[in-house]
């Protein structure tokens, strides 16, 4: 089997080379989505191979993938990353990228990551501007019992029933074998990055071309939705897949090939030509700024504060809010909301009352709800609510802020800091500045798991700190920064 080791991880990785050209044949890169793996694009790279080489591989937490250290909360940066090593391992320097559904988000952040290496971009089922109150959580079971499976496969009929709009043996088995191999842990960590990102609008310009291609009977994404996500780009062409769901490559091989192939012939042949004129593009603008306001008028702009790490603390628009958090799971439950901020209801029994019988937990999950709720309420008025529930799912908006969170996000950026000056600095700011130790007054094991990573990413920070005072003969700093290790030990 092809592996290569990149980033702690045995990447797994297939590269068809073109069959039917004399001339030197431009490569395509094939990112699967999520819950998949690269064998998602079989039926399509025959169609495909004549004229191109395409190369697949197994995203983190799927497929063959090795794992080779710890097991890290996984960045956009960091599948970035992946994708660039492999191809400096084969030694490929200008491409084409074809993503679904997840894939075309490692696509869209790695045409912004490093600029210049995609020819053109096709995005399969990526939905880019989209009701976060209804994104699709995974449901059905219990997720307690999901996550102690390791595995996605209590809810695989649902996924395979949303992948095809007709399912036959042979998609069947095909997917239940890439579900089969899917690291559950990854794959939620993955999910809620997803979540987050569509949240945000964090998409930024994409100068090449794009082909967006969505499915007829898709119902996670319709076409629709789709097309409401073109105001982001510029350059693009929207079609649709007949008679397709969501896994468009699975359901219609041969189409999608055929509209891959006529988007980079057409790239090729006329690059100076955009697919958006100007008229349209200025039309598409004012459609953009439209929904913008529209989006903003029905968000809420409350601003919540969390306070976890010593005292807590919760401040809405930057008043303190007064009440018995101790009471009611109150204080757990916004713990919780706030590393993910929109979750079912009976994931939210699974982690508070684990043993209870479901019935009894979902009437107590109730009464703390409308409690937290009443001591959030007390600072919006009303008007912008930060906890919007519903039958299912309970969603936590607004611009929520949490310092544990924050300090988890400045550990992983400085971790990854190339520049040695600027990581020394960033590493004694945080040093400097983080109170010890990181009690939160919370024993629940998800958050302890938190606290721990967070104190391990510390200790290895002190720790390069030390070395790199050592190294450039700072005796000083280097004795300082020693003193934080031993809070570890």
């Amino acid at each position: 089997m092809p592996f290569t080791r990149i980033n702690q991880e045995n990447l797994y990785y297939e590269y068809h080379r073109a069959s039917g050209t004399e001339h030197a044949a431009e490569t395509i890169v094939m990112i699967h989505s999520l819950g998949t793996d690269l064998s998602i694009w079989n039926w399509t790279i025959p169609y495909l191979q004549s004229r191109y080489h395409i190369l697949v591989y197994d995203v983190r937490g799927h497929g063959e993938n090795q794992p080779l250290g710890e097991d890290d909360d996984m960045t956009w940066r960091q599948l970035c990353d992946d994708l660039a090593g492999l191809l400096a391992h084969l030694h490929i320097g200008r491409f084409h990228l074809v993503g679904h559904g997840m894939g075309g988000y490692i696509g869209l952040e790695f045409v912004r990551e490093y600029p210049g290496r995609a020819l053109t971009l096709c995005l399969l089922s990526v939905p880019l501007y989209y009701p976060v109150t209804v994104m699709p959580i995974l449901s059905g079971d219990r997720t307690q019992t999901v996550l102690e499976s390791n595995s996605i496969m209590p809810v695989a009929e649902r996924l395979l029933s949303a992948a095809c709009h007709r399912v036959t043996p042979d998609k069947q088995e095909l997917l239940y074998e890439t579900y089969r191999k899917v690291n559950f842990r990854r794959y939620v960590q993955i999910r809620d990055r997803i979540t987050a990102y569509i949240a945000a609008q964090q998409i930024g310009p994409v100068e090449l071309p794009v082909l967006f291609l969505g499915g007829e009977y898709d119902r996670l994404f319709p076409p629709s939705v789709l097309a409401l996500g073109t105001i982001l780009l510029q350059n693009y062409r929207f079609l649709v897949v007949p008679d397709a769901a969501n896994a468009v490559q699975l359901d219609q091989p041969a189409i999608v090939a055929q509209w891959i192939d006529e988007h980079i012939r057409k790239a090729a042949e006329a690059p100076e030509i955009q697919v958006v004129e100007k008229l349209s593009a200025h039309m598409q603008n004012q459609i953009k700024d439209f929904v913008e306001q529209v989006r903003q008028q029905n968000e809420s702009t409350t601003t919540l504060e969390v306070e976890v790490m010593g005292n807590f603390r919760v401040l809405v628009n930057r008043q303190v809010v007064a009440g018995e958090w101790n009471q009611r799971y109150a204080k757990r439950l916004l713990v919780y909301l706030l590393f993910h901020p929109s979750v079912t209801r009976e994931q939210l029994c699974d982690v508070l009352w684990p043993e209870a019988e479901l019935s009894k937990a979902k009437n107590r999950l109730r009464v703390s709800l409308s409690y937290l709720k009443s001591l959030l309420d007390k600072h919006t008025g009303g008007a912008n609510p930060l906890l919007v529930a519903d039958r299912e799912y309970i969603h936590l908006r607004g611009n929520i802020k949490c310092d544990l969170q924050d300090l988890l996000e400045k550990l992983q950026a400085t971790a990854a800091e190339p520049n040695t000056k600027r990581k020394a600095l960033l590493s004694r700011d945080i040093l400097d500045k983080t109170a010890y130790s990181l009690a939160t007054g919370i024993f629940d094991n998800w958050l302890l798991a938190i606290i721990e990573k967070v104190e391990h990413k510390l200790e290895e920070l002190a720790r390069w700190t030390v070395e790199y005072y050592e190294q450039n003969n700072d005796r000083r700093q280097s004795e300082r920064y020693k003193k934080f290790i031993d809070r570890f030990v």
